[in-house]
Protein backbone atom coordinates (compact mmCIF):
# COMPACT_ATOMS: atom_id res chain seq x y z
CA UNK A 1 0.00 0.00 0.00
CA UNK A 2 1.43 3.36 -0.94
CA UNK A 3 1.48 6.36 1.38
CA UNK A 4 -1.10 8.33 -0.62
CA UNK A 5 -3.68 5.56 -0.23
CA UNK A 6 -2.78 5.25 3.43
CA UNK A 7 -3.04 9.00 4.05
CA UNK A 8 -6.36 9.23 2.19
CA UNK A 9 -7.80 6.24 4.02
CA UNK A 10 -6.75 7.56 7.42
CA UNK A 11 -8.25 10.96 6.59
CA UNK A 12 -11.52 9.31 5.47
CA UNK A 13 -11.64 7.19 8.62
CA UNK A 14 -10.93 10.30 10.69
CA UNK A 15 -14.00 12.08 9.32
CA UNK A 16 -16.27 9.32 10.62
CA UNK A 17 -14.32 7.84 13.55
CA UNK A 18 -11.64 10.26 14.79
CA UNK A 19 -10.71 8.04 17.73
CA UNK A 20 -10.25 5.00 15.50
CA UNK A 21 -8.11 6.96 13.05
CA UNK A 22 -5.97 8.25 15.91
CA UNK A 23 -5.39 4.71 17.20
CA UNK A 24 -4.29 3.58 13.73
CA UNK A 25 -1.94 6.57 13.42
CA UNK A 26 -0.39 5.77 16.81
CA UNK A 27 0.19 2.17 15.74
CA UNK A 28 1.71 3.33 12.46
CA UNK A 29 4.00 5.72 14.36
CA UNK A 30 5.26 2.76 16.40
CA UNK A 31 6.27 0.77 13.31
CA UNK A 32 9.95 1.74 13.58
CA UNK A 33 10.06 0.99 17.31
CA UNK A 34 8.48 -2.41 16.71
CA UNK A 35 11.03 -3.08 13.98
CA UNK A 36 13.90 -2.12 16.32
CA UNK A 37 12.84 -4.77 18.81
CA UNK A 38 11.81 -5.01 22.42
CA UNK A 39 13.83 -5.84 25.55
CA UNK A 40 13.73 -9.52 24.57
CA UNK A 41 15.21 -8.85 21.14
CA UNK A 42 11.96 -9.64 19.32
CA UNK A 43 11.47 -7.62 16.16
CA UNK A 44 8.55 -7.03 13.81
CA UNK A 45 9.52 -7.31 10.16
CA UNK A 46 7.76 -5.07 7.62
CA UNK A 47 5.79 -8.11 6.49
CA UNK A 48 4.69 -8.94 10.04
CA UNK A 49 3.65 -5.34 10.62
CA UNK A 50 1.66 -5.35 7.36
CA UNK A 51 -0.07 -8.59 8.35
CA UNK A 52 -1.29 -6.86 11.51
CA UNK A 53 -1.86 -3.30 10.29
CA UNK A 54 -3.50 -3.79 6.89
CA UNK A 55 -6.51 -5.81 8.15
CA UNK A 56 -7.05 -3.23 10.91
CA UNK A 57 -6.93 -0.41 8.36
CA UNK A 58 -9.26 -2.26 5.96
CA UNK A 59 -11.82 -2.93 8.71
CA UNK A 60 -11.74 0.68 9.93
CA UNK A 61 -12.14 1.89 6.33
CA UNK A 62 -15.15 -0.39 5.79
CA UNK A 63 -16.72 0.84 9.04
CA UNK A 64 -16.21 4.44 7.89
CA UNK A 65 -17.90 3.59 4.57
CA UNK A 66 -20.85 2.13 6.51
CA UNK A 67 -21.09 5.29 8.61
CA UNK A 68 -20.99 7.41 5.47
CA UNK A 69 -23.74 5.33 3.81
CA UNK A 70 -25.97 5.24 6.88
CA UNK A 71 -28.81 7.73 6.38
CA UNK A 72 -29.99 9.98 9.22
CA UNK A 73 -33.20 7.99 9.74
CA UNK A 74 -31.26 4.72 9.79
CA UNK A 75 -31.27 1.63 7.62
CA UNK A 76 -31.48 -2.16 7.75
CA UNK A 77 -28.55 -4.47 6.98
CA UNK A 78 -29.88 -5.88 3.67
CA UNK A 79 -30.21 -2.38 2.20
CA UNK A 80 -26.74 -1.36 3.43
CA UNK A 81 -25.35 -4.59 2.00
CA UNK A 82 -26.83 -3.88 -1.42
CA UNK A 83 -25.75 -0.23 -1.33
CA UNK A 84 -22.13 -1.02 -0.35
CA UNK A 85 -21.69 -4.35 -2.12
CA UNK A 86 -20.62 -6.06 1.12
CA UNK A 87 -21.87 -9.32 2.59
CA UNK A 88 -24.62 -8.93 5.19
CA UNK A 89 -22.57 -10.85 7.76
CA UNK A 90 -19.65 -8.46 7.31
CA UNK A 91 -21.96 -5.42 7.66
CA UNK A 92 -23.45 -6.97 10.80
CA UNK A 93 -20.01 -7.58 12.32
CA UNK A 94 -18.97 -3.99 11.61
CA UNK A 95 -22.25 -2.64 13.02
CA UNK A 96 -21.69 -4.62 16.24
CA UNK A 97 -18.32 -2.90 16.62
CA UNK A 98 -19.83 0.50 15.80
CA UNK A 99 -22.56 -0.08 18.41
CA UNK A 100 -19.86 -1.03 20.94
CA UNK A 101 -18.06 2.23 20.17
CA UNK A 102 -21.34 4.20 20.53
CA UNK A 103 -21.13 5.44 16.94
CA UNK A 104 -24.28 3.55 15.88
CA UNK A 105 -27.41 2.54 17.74
CA UNK A 106 -30.28 0.17 17.15
CA UNK A 107 -33.20 2.53 16.54
CA UNK A 108 -36.16 0.29 15.73
CA UNK A 109 -37.30 -2.78 13.81
CA UNK A 110 -38.59 -3.06 10.28
CA UNK A 111 -40.26 -6.42 9.88
CA UNK A 112 -37.63 -8.79 11.31
CA UNK A 113 -34.65 -6.51 10.64
CA UNK A 114 -33.09 -4.01 13.04
CA UNK A 115 -32.82 -0.43 11.86
CA UNK A 116 -29.38 0.96 12.67
CA UNK A 117 -28.71 4.70 12.75
CA UNK A 118 -25.86 6.96 13.75
CA UNK A 119 -25.78 7.45 17.47
CA UNK A 120 -26.59 10.77 19.09
CA UNK A 121 -24.68 9.77 22.22
CA UNK A 122 -21.61 11.93 22.80
CA UNK A 123 -18.63 9.84 23.81
CA UNK A 124 -16.73 10.58 27.00
CA UNK A 125 -13.53 12.49 26.30
CA UNK A 126 -11.96 11.63 29.61
CA UNK A 127 -11.64 15.24 30.66
CA UNK A 128 -12.90 16.24 34.08
CA UNK A 129 -14.03 19.71 34.96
Amino acid sequence: MNNIDLTEKLAFIGTHDPEGAERLKRLLDRKDALGAGNVYGERFTDRQFSLVFEPLLAAAYERAKILEALPEQGEVIPVLSAKLGMEQKRIFDHLKELVRKNLVEMAAHKDRDVIFRKSNVKRETGSKE
